[in-house]
């Protein structure tokens, strides 16, 4: 073996991270998330050392759809999204007490985010950017999925709920329809 060259360095990297507040039927999501992770095979099994539901759960749900859309208006005309992109995944959280988000990404996704359907103390870091959000009744998060991120173990007994989705990237037309 002859190596010419090793560079091991960093690059800038554009991305965005947006944190805002929207109106949520909270109780609407949560009792869907409790219905959810009863049957769900990756509860403790992924990222999420906690409960889940299936990653397509919500991908459907006329509720769920109706609001995405709000953030895709807003994507789409501040001109953030600069690919195209198609919902892949929407998928409920609950954290309840112990339980904690190892750190990681949503590569290779493109767009990714969280909305918040109660007040919790389990904040979420993203550790790249240092930024962390506190999770609070409709707050949100839209971020470019490569951002990494992870919650401390829950100290409370209060469990913390979310829901969480991923956009991909499409190439061609037609590719969405998995």
């Amino acid at each position: 073996m002859k190596i010419q060259q090793e560079i091991l360095s960093k690059i800038e990297r554009d991305y965005f991270f947006i944190v805002g507040t929207i109106d949520i039927d909270a109780n609407y999501f949560i009792n869907k998330i409790e219905e959810g992770i009863k049957s769900s095979p990756l509860n403790f099994k992924t990222n999420v050392i906690g409960q889940m539901t299936e990653w397509e759960f919500f991908r459907g749900d006329k509720k769920f759809i109706g609001i995405i859309l709000k953030f895709l208006d807003y994507l789409d005309n501040n001109k953030i999204a600069k690919e195209r992109y198609f919902l892949r995944e929407a998928w409920g959280v609950k954290e309840s007490f112990g339980e904690y988000t190892k750190e990681h990404s949503h590569l290779p996704s493109y767009i990714s985010g969280s909305i918040y359907l109660n007040n919790h103390s389990q904040k979420i870091y993203f550790p790249d950017i240092k930024k962390e959000v506190e999770p609070k009744k409709g707050t949100f998060v839209l971020f470019s999925s490569f951002l990494k991120h992870y919650t401390n173990r829950n100290n409370t007994n209060k469990s913390k709920y979310a829901l969480a989705f991923n956009f991909d990237y499409t190439t061609f037309y037609g590719t969405e329809n998995r």
